[in-house]
């Protein structure tokens, strides 16, 4: 019996507002729809190339020698594939690319590559200078983004251990 009470112009007028909040919340979930395109669209275009080391352990039994046992993690955590031109321990070579064979070490994006020195402990890594148990040294990667060539370098310290 209300219902019939009601005029026309109120019902209009309710209509009206319906028709508004609708217009509204359509129009969020297209400008939503049209971000979430476009974001996703233009961040899967990116490149980012970048490498991490972790599991890096320097190993010199005896505690006081240009030798040692040396192992160290790089992960690729870009987007883009890298090869790895080259890592150094202390200054001293533990991994380099060669130009002539083109041996290169490539990681895919979320990868990662544990190098060891050649041999164990008891067929170690030279280094100079001397690795004291308890001096810190410093590991260094390089690599190329395979996509845009360009030239990524990282770093990281070690405590060298008994």
């Amino acid at each position: 019996m209300l219902g019939k009470n009601r005029s026309k112009k109120e019902r209009r007028g309710l209509s009206n507002i319906v028709g508004s909040l609708l217009m509204i919340v359509l129009t969020i979930v297209a400008a939503l729809l049209l971000g979430h395109f476009a974001f996703g669209l233009f961040s899967s275009n990116s490149h980012s190339a970048q490498i991490s080391l972790s599991d890096i352990s320097v190993l010199n039994p005896g505690g006081t020698a240009t030798t040692a046992s040396v192992t160290v993690t790089v992960t690729d955590t870009g987007n883009d594939p890298v090869n790895i031109t080259l890592v150094t321990v202390a200054g001293q070579t533990l991994y380099q690319f060669n130009p002539t064979t083109k041996n290169y070490i490539t990681l895919q994006p979320g990868q990662s590559y544990t190098f060891i020195s050649p041999g164990s402990i008891t067929n170690p890594i030279n280094i100079n200078p001397t690795l004291n148990v308890g001096s810190t040294i410093v590991v260094q990667v390089t690599a190329t983004d395979t996509v845009t060539h360009q030239t990524l370098a990282t770093q990281a310290t070690t405590v060298v251990q008994d």
